[in-house]
């Protein structure tokens, strides 16, 4: 885990993410597969698509700028993470995800880690940051990147209760 880096989705790890997509797919996890399936119908259109959205451009309704990442490690895409260039009320302002294949391996908090720099670098100030009050992996991996508690919130649209935690990255990083 020493070369960990984050990588604007590319052509050189397709394989990787297609692998990344069916180990959702292998523990029925209807949620990430259905984000993902896109790249495997086709991949070369699915990176426009995301590097639209990192500009700005053909967002639907309600969407926001959303510059999305791959943790990379040894070569292999382990993990994913979206930073969004404003906060979105139940989501925040990073949303990301590891590969069922790598979890409970410290994955989780550097990926944050590294992505509240990408957040920085935009401009942000203070990262929302919200997970599953039943996630307790994520909300260790929050607070364990300085996550100060704000509220329990509920998204309606998911049905779930979610807690909300803000993240000062002038002082944290």
């Amino acid at each position: 885990m020493i070369d960990l880096f984050l990588t604007e989705p590319n052509e050189k790890y397709k394989r990787s993410f297609e692998n990344y997509i069916l180990a959702y797919k292998k523990i029925n996890d209807e949620n990430y597969f259905n984000k993902y399936k896109r790249a495997l119908e086709n991949f070369y259109e699915y990176l426009n698509y995301l590097k639209e959205h990192s500009e700005g451009k053909n967002l639907p309704q309600g969407y926001v700028a959303t510059s999305t990442f791959w943790l990379i490690d040894r070569e292999e895409v382990v993990g994913v993470v979206r930073v969004r260039h404003q906060e979105v009320d139940t989501a925040g302002h990073i949303g990301y995800d590891i590969s069922p294949d790598y979890r409970n391996k410290g994955y989780g908090f550097q990926i944050l880690k590294l992505a509240l720099k990408k957040a920085a670098k935009i401009g942000i100030k203070d990262a929302i940051v919200t997970c599953n009050i039943e996630n307790i992996a994520s909300k260790k991996i929050i607070e364990k990147n300085n996550g100060k508690f704000l509220e329990t919130i509920f998204d309606e649209e998911e049905d779930e209760h979610l807690y909300k935690y803000s993240i000062n990255l002038t002082s944290s990083l």
